[in-house]
Parts: structure tokens; C-alpha cells; sequence
């Protein structure tokens, strides 16, 4: 089962180790940190998040209720105070606590920690669904006003658009006219081109034969819905076309009404956005890949070392950095020429994603400088060296072995620099510059070799 992670602040020695023994012996599936001053409490905030805060008032450096300033808004907080504090616990709760315990010298306030927790956190989860439920009920109501303006001019529009479609059909978007029950009664050519079905072979068949796989029944089920609540759906699917191949649509349908209000017929427009998904996929490879090796760049190895430092920060675990840099690549470029070179860094690449898991991310800075970042996984920071001076030496030994290159045998060594975070900063930058300083002493050591810093 979950652990529940709470924070416990009390500076009584004697409580803390109640509580210790308390937990132990119920066998309390809680994960807990232990602040024995204002201080330390507030220093733990900063650094970790909890599911529940609970806390004396009297704490020497400071009280419980200054304490809240600290607690996020939506944690709860259990108060502790003592017998006849009754005016201390009122002024927790003004300031936000959900519930509080008085101590008694016995230790016996503890049996009821575990049901106040308990009470607190079902109370809290109950608070957070009925937030989340009225605003998206706000947003409902909100968005089905702005609609039902709408609707009126819509519907003037709709009606406008069936009197003229007999002339302006023949359109670059692809046009489908279905009954009430989405049985196809007239397609146009641009339909005909972009699915590549004829008209005959279309009219009189529910138009879900075009449907791919890629959407499941919930998909469809929302569509549907949305188009009988609002008279009208807009948005991206997949299709299938008649030679099987899948493509990526933009689709808009709107429902007509006949006088008596009910829907007659759907109208739907649909548009082939293949290309513009080539595009997105290309301006996202050109931001986020080296254009040569296709391996992450910068921009990217910066954005999920900033994830893989949270992780770790979080789970008290350890990964690293490995940066590497060819000795002798320049004299290749100079003498054989920059397609050598370039073929030479893709082979590089090539072998590097050979040695490494999906989890990790291979880069390229630029030039003959690589970066590999190790997922963060090891809570034992000497067990997570020695595996990433073992994966070291393993990549080493993968990119001494012989290239070839246009029927030309080379030979290369590599400088390889190790650093482990969080160790000493949890700013990118600097893990990355740790990296760089080490594989730089590699270099100095006489290249071919591996150092950590």
C-alpha cells in the first residue's frame, strides 16, 4: 500500500521518540520526516512536499502558527497542543489547521493520531474532488452560455449554407452529407480525392467505415455526445483511406435542424492536415535533435536533466553525467575532409544509442563533444559511480573499436568525463560544467581515459 508522507514537527526530544515507537508498533504505513525546531521545519518544506503537516505550537524558535506561512495551501495540518490550550488550537484553526490533538503525559493522545489523520486526508481528498467539480461545472456553464449566443446565428448560417451548397459543393475541403442516423447522402469530389472512395461507393453506408483503429470507443462516445448536446463537433482523428493508408484529418460537423427542431442531417467538412503534421514533426526535431546525428541537443539535454534533477531531489536518489569528447578529430576534418568527419560523428552516435537504455539520453553540444545523461535511479551514491564508471568504461571501449569510412579503416580514442548529481548544486549548468572539468583532466591525463569529478 501507499505510504502516507508527513511531516512531524516537535522539539521534545521524548515526543519524537513516543511517536517513533508509536508508528513502529501499529505498523503505520507512514513515511515520515522529523523537524525538532521552527527552523529545520521550515527548511524541510522548502526541500520536500508532504500529503500532511503535523506539528506542536510551542517549538523554542518559533510556534506552530507561524509555521503556516510556510505550509503550502493545500496540505493539511493537524495542531498538537497541550491540555487547556484550548484558545491556541481555536487560533490554528482560524489559521487553517484541519484539525487538532491534545497532548496528554501518557502519551494515550496518540491512539487517536492515526483516525484524525484518517479523517483529515479523506476530508482533504473529498474538499479537492468537490473544487475540482465546481469548476469544471463554472466551466460548463460558462462554455454552454457562450454556445447558446452562439446557437441562434448558427443556425442562420446552417440554413444559408444547405440553400447554397448546390452551387459552392465542389470545394478544396473534403464535404459529406450524412442523415440523422450518419448514413452517407452526398460526398463531393474533394472527399472522393482525399479518401479515395468514390461517390458510389460511399452513398447509402454509415460513414464510420472510414474510422482506422487509432480512436478508441470513448473517443467516439465524447464526439458523439458533443454533436447531440452542442449541434457540433470540431477537431482532429485519424481515418483510414481505401488503399489502407491512415491519415491524420481536421474535422468539423454540424447538425441541421428541421422546424420542429430535431436534427435532419449532419454536414461534415474534412481536411487532409498530413502535411502540416510533417511540419510539426519537423520543427519539433529541428528545435529539440541535431540535424546531423538526429541525437537530442542542447536545448533538450538541458530540459530533461532540469526533470531527471527533480526526480532525484525527490526520491533521495542519485544519476550522472557522462561527457565525451574524440581525441584527434580536428587533424580527420583537416586532412580527409568535413564529410569524413560528419560520417564519423554519425557512426559515433550510432554506437553510443547501442550502449544505452531508452530512459537515458544520448546529445550531441556540437562539433565532436557528446553528453549522456544517465537516468537518476541508484539511492546509494557510491553503488551509482560505480555504475556510471562502469558504463564509462563500456562506451570507451565501444568507440576505440575501428570505423570505417569510404573502405578507410580509422582509429579513434575518446576523453571521458564522469560527474554524479545531486551531489554539490542541482543547477543544470554547473553538473554539466562538473562534467566537462573531468573529461578536460582526461585529456590532460594523456586522453583514452575517464575521469570523475
Amino acid at each position: 500500500m501507499k505510504l502516507i508522507q508527513l511531516l512531524f514537527v516537535e522539539d521534545d526530544i521524548t515526543d519524537q521518540m513516543s511517536f517513533k515507537r508509536f508508528v513502529k508498533r501499529e505498523k503505520l504505513l507512514y513515511k515520515y520526516d522529523i523537524a525538532g525546531s521552527f527552523a529545520e521545519a521550515v527548511e524541510l518544506l522548502k526541500q520536500n512536499t508532504y500529503e500532511l503537516v503535523l506539528t506542536d505550537h510551542a517549538l523554542g524558535d518559533g510556534t506552530g502558527l507561524d509555521l503556516f506561512d510556510y505550509i503550502p495551501k493545500n496540505t493539511p495540518v493537524i495542531f498538537v497542543t497541550g491540555a487547556g490550550n484550548e484558545e491556541v488550537a481555536v487560533n490554528a484553526m482560524k489559521k487553517g489547521a484541519c484539525d487538532y490533538i491534545s497532548k496528554d503525559i501518557e502519551g494515550n493522545h496518540l491512539r487517536l493520531l492515526p483516525i484524525v489523520i484518517e479523517n483529515v486526508l479523506k476530508a482533504k481528498a473529498i474538499e479537492v474532488e468537490l473544487e475540482i467539480y465546481r469548476n469544471h461545472l463554472e466551466y460548463m456553464v460558462e462554455q454552454r452560455t457562450l454556445e447558446l449566443e452562439q446557437e441562434i446565428s448558427k443556425r442562420k448560417i446552417i440554413e444559408q449554407q444547405l440553400r447554397l451548397l448546390a452551387t459552392s459543393f465542389e470545394t478544396h475541403e473534403g464535404i459529406v452529407i450524412t442523415d440523422a442516423s450518419a448514413v452517407v447522402l452526398r460526398v463531393n469530389t474533394a472527399f472522393s480525392d482525399i479518401t479515395g472512395y468514390s461517390a458510389e461507393e460511399v452513398i447509402g453506408k454509415n460513414i464510420n467505415f472510414l474510422k482506422s483503429g487509432k480512436q478508441d470507443g470513448d473517443f467516439y462516445k465524447a464526439m458523439w455526445r458533443q454533436l447531440l448536446e452542442t449541434g457540433r463537433y470540431e477537431g482532429e482523428l485519424w481515418n483510414r483511406r481505401k488503399n489502407g493508408e491512415i491519415y491524420p484529418e481536421w474535422l468539423t460537423i454540424t447538425g441541421v435542424k428541421n422546424e420542429e427542431g430535431d436534427v435532419s442531417h449532419y454536414v461534415g467538412l474534412l481536411s487532409d492536415i498530413t502535411k502540416q503534421k510533417n511540419t510539426e514533426i519537423e520543427i519539433k526535431k529541428l528545435a529539440f535533435y541535431d540535424p546531423l546525428t538526429s541525437l537530442a541537443n542542447r536545448r533538450l539535454l538541458l530540459d530533461r536533466l532540469n526533470h531527471e534533477i527533480a526526480i532525484a531531489k525527490r526520491n533521495k536518489i542519485f544519476g550522472s553525467v557522462i561527457f565525451l569528447d574524440l581525441d584527434g578529430f580536428k587533424s580527420l576534418n583537416d586532412n580527409f575532409g568535413h564529410h569524413i568527419g560528419d560520417e564519423l560523428l554519425i557512426q559515433v552516435a550510432n554506437r553510443l544509442n547501442e550502449v544505452f537504455r531508452e530512459e537515458d539520453t544520448v546529445s550531441r553540444l556540437g562539433g565532436d563533444e557528446f553528453i549522456i545523461l544517465i537516468h537518476a535511479e541508484e539511492p546509494d551514491l557510491k553503488i551509482a559511480t560505480n555504475n556510471a564508471m562502469l558504463i564509462a568504461e563500456k562506451v570507451l571501449e565501444k568507440l576505440n573499436a575501428p570505423y570505417f569510412i569510404n573502405e578507410h579503416k580509422h582509429q579513434f580514442t575518446s576523453s571521458i568525463g564522469v560527474t554524479l548529481f545531486p551531489c554539490t548544486t542541482f543547477e543544470p549548468e554547473e553538473i554539466l560544467q562538473a562534467a566537462d572539468k573531468a573529461m578536460y583532466q582526461s585529456k590532460n591525463d594523456g586522453k583514452n581515459t575517464i575521469n570523475l569529478n
